[in-house]
């Protein structure tokens, strides 16, 4: 997996992509062919697509994704 920028995220989410692991999948839209994942650490969201994965905005998440956002604990 290909992540689209190094300052992405933190140490912890970066090397679970960089392992060919994941951080929890949240949700999938087959419209875009995406699937959304949440970083337990730093709760950035990642978008994955058929080429890369990178962290996106919660903007983007709520209009994408609509009833996944989760408020922190």
């Amino acid at each position: 997996m290909t992540l689209s920028s190094k300052d992405e995220g933190c140490d912890v989410c970066r090397l679970l992509w960089a392992s060919g692991r994941r951080p929890p999948e949240l949700a999938m839209s087959i419209t875009l062919h995406t699937r959304l994942y949440r970083c337990e650490v730093c709760g950035s969201y990642w978008e994955e697509n058929e080429r890369y994965a990178n962290v996106i905005p919660e903007n983007t998440v709520r209009a994408d994704y609509p009833g996944v956002i989760y408020k922190e604990k």
